[in-house]
């Protein structure tokens, strides 16, 4: 059976998130990062938004900006890799979507570890509990960003799929995702 530890606390608001940690230009990503524009062909709640990081994403009554991975020093991953101990971060970006009130939102965000065979490692219910009286500044809610970290892994195991979501306790809007890494050998 696999022994692994993960610690998915450390959920911070990406407040401190500033331009310099991700490029984009009008002749392509020259990260070597998979992006995927999402274009008004595709007629979804996600149109205009860009996705790196191969990231699987829904999004219903929210407005995604950008979500991509980034690596433990918060610099823009180029592949979906990671080493024990090093933690790995999603980052959603969103316009608009989450209900207001008193310049505060009230989000919710789950997440759940699992190896490529199904082996459930983490399941974290609602990561911003502590947050569900006062809730968080609006303006915070607009940046989210969650970790995951593997803190020791059995030989034979290197991948893994991390399930996010994020919803609004007071309002409709929700964002779900999913996305693979690997730990480097």
């Amino acid at each position: 059976f696999m022994k692994a530890i993960i610690s998915c606390y450390n959920i911070t608001l990406a407040v401190s998130l500033t331009c310099c940690l991700f490029s984009c230009s009008s002749g392509g990503d020259k990260s070597g990062v998979k992006t995927k524009p999402v274009t008004s062909a595709d007629k979804t709640a996600l149109t205009g938004a860009t996705i790196k990081n191969d990231i699987d994403l829904e999004a219903t009554g929210v407005k995604i900006k950008e979500v991509y991975l980034l690596d433990a020093n918060r610099e823009l991953l180029a592949e979906n890799v990671t080493g024990v101990g090093e933690k790995i971060y999603v980052v959603i970006k969103t316009d608009t979507g989450w209900a207001k009130e008193n310049g505060k939102s009230f989000i919710g965000a789950s997440e759940r570890i699992s190896t490529k065979s199904g082996n459930v490692i983490v399941d974290a219910e609602d990561i911003f509990k502590d947050y569900e009286a006062s809730g968080i500044s609006a303006v915070d809610a607009g940046v989210i960003s969650l970790s995951a970290v593997i803190t020791q892994a059995d030989t034979g195991v290197e991948n893994f799929v991390v399930q996010f979501r994020i919803w609004d306790k007071k309002g409709k809007g929700e964002v779900k995702g999913k996305y693979k890494f690997r730990i480097r050998k």
